[in-house]
């Protein structure tokens, strides 16, 4: 008997609609693309890329008539240009230098400027309406311990000083000396020795000057601090401090302490010297006999001492010239590889200035 067909059960039918949508599925994506009414049978990704071509066409246009936009540090003068001083930053920090290193021949407490400036963090700015250029610049002052300013300003045209800080005085002349680092002036083309190690340091002071004494014992331990690396130097003079003393001890007993001085300062028992002197001395002249009592008791060779004082005059004479070579006008004062001055207080730092500079 042929059994007629008949439905399929459930399960075959679930399988032949899978097996139907994974055929459509593995065809891949479909893109659909719809003409374009109106635009002379053009479909829409054909208008896309068209309207693109026009976009980038401007932009090229537009690109090569673009001009470039200067940036004037300075503004714009009154012929479109932009303003440019005749000096840079650099050579004005550098004129602020100078007239800062002139200080030191002011005598007033001024003076200290030339020795805490902080050159290296100074405010440099300028005036195109006035052609001027303004500096600042800090200083520890020592007298409050404070960190105070400076103010300046300089023409334009040649970097002379116009104005200095308010109410206070412009150094009598302009030097071609600078302050180069805190505490340190650069001397200017007063060169008399080869740059090398150990670098001289001369301590040139009048016997009598206030902190004469303590100078030279600083001097002392700044020898064996630096050990090898710098080789000191005494060298005394006569200045204002010692003249005063002439009328009432004469010139010869004035002036034997700084012969003792000279010649105790090639011995190598001057720091012992130096002990026994700081203990009794109170800034008068002293006599031969103490004096000769206080080299016997240091332990001097008397007979290479006795030479040297034969011919102290002339030892003096010529430390006089070195001290008028680099414009010595008070004391003491430290030379530092025949380059770099300053004073007791700030010598270290010029010794390692010095010593830095020369490495570089």
């Amino acid at each position: 008997m042929k059994i007629p067909p008949g439905p399929l059960n459930d399960d075959s039918m679930e399988k032949k609609t899978n097996a139907n949508k994974s055929k459509k599925q593995d065809k891949g994506p479909v893109f659909l693309v719809k003409k374009a009414s109106n635009l002379g049978g053009l479909d829409y990704l054909h208008v896309a890329l068209i309207v693109l071509v026009v976009i980038l066409v401007a932009l090229a246009f537009s690109l090569s008539n673009f001009k470039s936009v200067i940036v004037c540090q300075y503004g714009i003068s009154s012929n479109s240009t932009c303003i440019t001083p005749k000096y840079t930053q650099s050579q004005v920090l550098s004129a602020a230098g100078k007239v800062l290193a002139n200080y030191q021949y002011v005598n007033t407490t001024l003076s200290v400027l030339a020795y805490y400036s902080l050159l290296n963090q100074s405010k440099v700015s300028y005036q195109p309406s006035t052609n001027t250029w303004s500096v600042i610049v800090p200083y520890d002052d020592p007298y409050t311990n404070t960190t105070l300013n400076v103010s300046m300003e300089f023409y334009g045209s040649n970097l002379t000083l116009e104005t200095p800080f308010i109410q206070m005085l412009k150094p009598k002349i302009i030097s071609n000396n600078s302050v180069v680092a805190k505490g340190v002036i650069g001397i200017s083309n007063k060169y008399t020795c080869v740059s090398n190690t150990p670098i001289p340091v001369y301590l040139i002071t009048d016997p009598y000057a206030p902190g004469a004494i303590s100078s030279i014992i600083q001097a002392i331990n700044m020898s064996k601090r630096y050990n090898n690396e710098i080789n000191m130097s005494y060298k005394f003079v006569f200045s204002g401090y010692s003249i005063s003393h002439y009328k009432q001890y004469g010139v010869e007993r004035t002036q034997l302490l700084g012969a003792y001085l000279a010649c105790g300062s090639a011995q190598q028992k001057f720091p012992q010297f130096m002990s026994i002197l700081n203990s009794t001395y109170n800034g008068l002249p002293i006599t031969n006999d103490s004096l000769y009592s206080m080299a016997e008791a240091a332990g001097f060779n008397m007979s290479s001492f006795g030479d040297c004082m034969v011919n102290a005059p002339t030892t003096l004479a010529a430390q006089a010239q070195l001290a008028s070579f680099y414009n010595v006008t008070f004391t003491p004062v430290f030379i530092n590889n025949c380059k770099y001055e300053a004073i007791p207080a700030t010598e270290s730092e010029a010794i390692n200035y010095s010593i830095k500079t020369l490495k570089s």
